[in-house]
């Protein structure tokens, strides 16, 4: 054989080898679209989808892109979500196996009354609520591998007001508006954890997902 044939055939052999591990490295990894209806909040715009994003996109096997932010890239979004069959027709043409869709339902905080120690304090504590809806499609499978209701609630900072005072409506008692940002910040981390912690449980992948 001739040198020149040598490196041909040395040329094909490193190419069929590269085009080999493209394809393995393309297959073990899950391109999943994010779908968010948010519910506008007092405070501005909610963070759930960019958080999402961030918190999913740690594991090296996931490709997570948003619907929203690629909506002139990618094909309307079918009208009927419990159509499994037109869901399955989008994510083909999307290029994904994946469709996790959020809805937002409620995102608020309320004040509430505990305990009070006759004649001395009233105690009141801050919670914040998150409830949506949370539905992962897988279209290999052409069926809705999560879809339930999701309640998330996270404690915020206690006040203590004294008996003789007992006025729910005293400022005192009200999170500034920094306070509230942060508050709310720390909800909506914790609700997007616990959407990750149920796609850990559903999307198989090699290496698991990093926390």
């Amino acid at each position: 054989m001739s040198e020149i044939n040598f490196r041909k055939c040395l040329l094909a052999v490193l190419l069929l080898l590269l085009f080999s591990v493209s394809g393995m490295a393309q297959n073990s990894t899950r391109i999943v679209m994010l779908h968010v209806e948010e519910k506008p909040i007092s405070l501005g715009e909610s963070q759930i989808e960019q958080t999402l994003i961030r918190v999913l996109s740690r594991n090296v096997n996931l490709r997570v892109f948003s619907t929203k932010n690629n909506k002139g890239l990618l094909p309307p979004l079918p009208a009927d979500f419990s159509n499994t069959d037109s869901l399955a027709d989008w994510c083909a043409e999307s290029g994904c196996r994946y469709l996790l869709s959020i809805r937002i339902y409620d995102e608020r905080i309320v004040r509430k009354k505990g305990f009070h120690f006759p004649l001395l304090f009233h105690k009141y504590q801050s919670e914040g609520i998150i409830e949506a809806e949370v539905r992962l499609f897988d279209a290999s499978r052409n069926r809705f591998i999560i879809a339930e209701s999701v309640e998330t609630k996270e404690k915020g900072p206690r006040i203590f007001q004294a008996t003789m005072d007992d006025d729910i409506n005293d400022p005192d008692l009200h999170l500034t508006t920094p306070e509230k940002i942060r508050f709310i910040s720390s909800l909506e981390n914790k609700f997007c954890r616990e959407v990750y912690e149920k796609l850990e449980k559903s999307i198989p992948t090699r290496n698991g997902y990093s926390r």
